[in-house]
């Protein structure tokens, strides 16, 4: 008998990422001009500290969607193996890659931001001269070539072979490229400091595409155990 709890666990799981991008999208829009990623450390600090509650759940939204990909990656790779194992293999470790760092990062930050923050509001021009340097508290993928590249790649290769071989509608798999373009338009903003990339990525990508394609591909991995 075929074990389907890959499926039914997966499909769980994409459906919460799908959430996930959504509270992420919406508070980065949201988000005051300061505290956006392009921000300088002496403008987000202060904001920072005076109102914390928005990034805070971008934080949260970031780190817990990035564990519950882990398992999306197995269920929605296992499906479209059978086109190009190499490739499907080879972009799911990227992929396991981007979003263990991306978990990595916003847990860590989490518990640093808010103190370097005080610490920074109450400090001398010495104390604010250390908080504000080039790198200090930066995470491990600064530019998101992982957190957001590799797993960009990942998502056009499983779209581009489900597309190939018929293993999922069009509409998805369209979607599916359209979602990897999204994740290399951030990466495109981060590299670039162009915050209006960043911006049209998490409107387009994180409010409407990325959720969509995610709960999509829930829904689906649901009923094919069922």
């Amino acid at each position: 008998m075929k074990n389907n709890t890959l499926s039914k666990f997966g499909g769980t799981c994409a459906i919460l990422l799908g959430v996930s991008y959504i509270v992420v999208g919406i508070t980065y829009v949201l988000l005051p001009v300061e505290q956006k990623a392009a921000g300088d450390p002496a403008k987000f600090l202060p904001s920072f500290a005076q109102n914390p509650a928005l990034l805070t759940i971008q934080y949260w939204a970031f780190a817990v969607g990035a564990v519950l990909a882990l398992a999306v990656v197995s269920a929605m790779a296992e499906g479209v193996r059978a086109a190009n194992e190499g490739w499907v293999r080879w972009t799911s470790n990227l992929a396991f890659l981007g979003f263990a760092v991306t978990a990595i990062d916003f847990f860590r930050v989490m518990g640093l931001q808010s103190a370097r923050a005080a610490a920074y509001v109450a400090g001398d021009a010495t104390t604010k001269a250390v908080l504000t340097a080039p790198g200090y508290l930066a995470g491990l993928d600064v530019q998101g070539w992982l957190g957001f590249g590799g797993v960009g790649l990942w998502v056009l290769v499983v779209s581009w072979l489900a597309l190939r071989g018929g293993a999922w509608p069009r509409p998805r798999a369209y979607l599916g490229i359209a979602v990897a373009i999204l994740y290399w338009l951030v990466v495109a903003g981060l590299a670039l400091q162009v915050e209006a990339l960043v911006t049209i990525a998490a409107g387009l990508g994180g409010i409407i595409a990325a959720p969509i394609w995610y709960i999509w591909a829930g829904l689906t991995l649901r009923r094919a155990s069922s």
